[in-house]
């Protein structure tokens, strides 16, 4: 048992992260163990390669706007632990938190007798939410796919709605290294009798219609055809007789938020159209294309899906300044693709190094046209003491990269 929150979470970080597995029937039988049922409440799921986060943010603001109480269950975070854990927009405290750990480190011990295995530290932490979101009694809960979604330890509950934003290479390691096995994965987070809603490239309906017709699934599918975007900085769109502005920059973020919208909509459909602008209006979700300070921006993009998506919106949003990248990531991402995105619309790229045990250092990415400066600090000052008028410090790679940054400048 743990007296410090930073012990307690320690622990739960040093947990196997993927453990083999073909079905959930260690989840399940926590899940039951610990007696968590949700006849309640309302479910939500949200799936796919890029903007679940965003889907999350703008739903919540949407359902708090409403009145009603919700929990957002989110992953990874950018600066604090307590972030994956959120309730009515604000993070799990650390005392409920360490309460939280210490009742399944306990519980994971008498678990792994009972059951012949350990869980795993995804498992975990969806437990913990769910467990603490059980004793607040809340209206609504979130829940955001860790990874994938068939075998995902969130998929181990019948969700009154699942939504799915779009489908990109990422994780293919787990999740195969076509769309289709890709696609397959995230489709896998329906049962007979949900309904879905989605964002996916046209280019797949067809993939996930077959993939539904037996399931007797309901879905709805929502392109670019269905909005009008009337101004980009800030960001402002038409959709169904609304008129909608966003704080979140970048064109990808209107299918996010009618997402979001469209879900809200078909769990609440008498929802006053004045809630949903107000709400989407208020909504962020830190670390996406946030402005740090005068011309420095960072943004989470941590695959090719998203680094195209962020080509985009700088091409349209950030058309007549000079783009310098400062870039870093975990050993894991595809960095050479990554650098090949990122080429097609920066005028400067400089690779650099944070702290972080799976880092790797980027040194044999250098190139006559990509600098290495190892050492954030370092690399930062460099590109900020020629920073002219029009020129802007894009810093993006990883979310743990970025959260990294982030919590240095609010040391500031």
């Amino acid at each position: 048992m743990f007296n410090d929150i930073k012990d307690a979470i320690h622990w739960i970080e040093t947990q196997i992260k993927f453990k083999p597995k073909t079905d959930l029937k260690r989840m399940s039988s926590a899940l039951n163990a610990l007696d968590i049922s949700f006849d309640d409440v309302k479910l939500i799921h949200v799936a796919g390669t890029n903007g679940k986060g965003s889907v999350c943010a703008y739903l919540t603001h949407m359902l708090l706007e409403k009145g009603l109480s919700v929990g957002t269950y989110t992953s990874p975070y950018l600066i604090v632990f307590n972030e994956r854990i959120r309730i009515n927009d604000q993070n799990i405290s650390d005392e409920d938190l360490l309460k939280e750990i210490n009742f399944m480190y306990a519980f994971n011990e008498t678990f792994t007798k009972s059951f012949g295995e350990n869980l795993a530290f995804f498992e975990l932490i969806t437990l913990i939410a769910l467990n603490y979101y059980k004793k607040q009694n809340v209206d609504v809960i979130i829940m955001e796919v860790g990874l994938g979604g068939l075998l995902d330890a969130t998929n181990v509950l019948n969700y009154d709605l699942s939504l799915i934003t779009n489908i990109g290479f990422d994780h293919m390691k787990q999740l195969g290294n076509t769309l289709e096995s890709i696609a397959s994965n995230k489709l896998g987070i329906l049962k007979p009798g949900n309904h879905l809603i989605t964002t996916v490239d046209p280019k797949l309906h067809g993939y996930f219609k077959d993939y539904i017709k037996d399931l007797n699934v309901t879905s709805k599918f929502i392109t670019s055809a269905d909005y009008k975007i009337i101004n980009l900085r800030p960001l402002r769109f038409n959709y169904n007789d609304m008129n909608i502005e966003l704080s979140l920059l970048g064109k990808h973020q209107v299918l996010n938020a009618i997402l979001a919208l469209e879900g809200l909509l078909y769990l609440y459909p008498n929802t006053d159209k004045e809630i949903i602008k107000k709400a989407l209006k208020k909504a962020i979700w830190a670390g996406r294309l946030e402005k740090l300070e005068e011309q420095v921006y960072i943004d989470g993009a941590h695959n090719e899906h998203a680094l195209n998506a962020l080509k985009d919106t700088l091409k349209d949003t950030f058309k007549d300044y000079k783009i310098h990248v400062l870039f870093s990531a975990l050993k894991d991402k595809d960095i050479k693709n990554m650098l090949a995105v990122i080429d097609q619309f920066a005028d400067s790229i400089t690779l650099t190094s944070f702290d972080d045990f799976r880092f790797d250092d980027l040194y044999d990415y250098e190139t006559e046209n990509v600098k290495y400066i190892k050492g954030f600090d370092q690399a930062y000052q460099s590109l900020k003491n020629n920073l002219k008028d029009n020129d802007m410090i894009l810093i993006t790679g990883s979310l743990h990269f970025v959260g990294y940054v982030k919590a240095k400048f609010l040391k500031k």
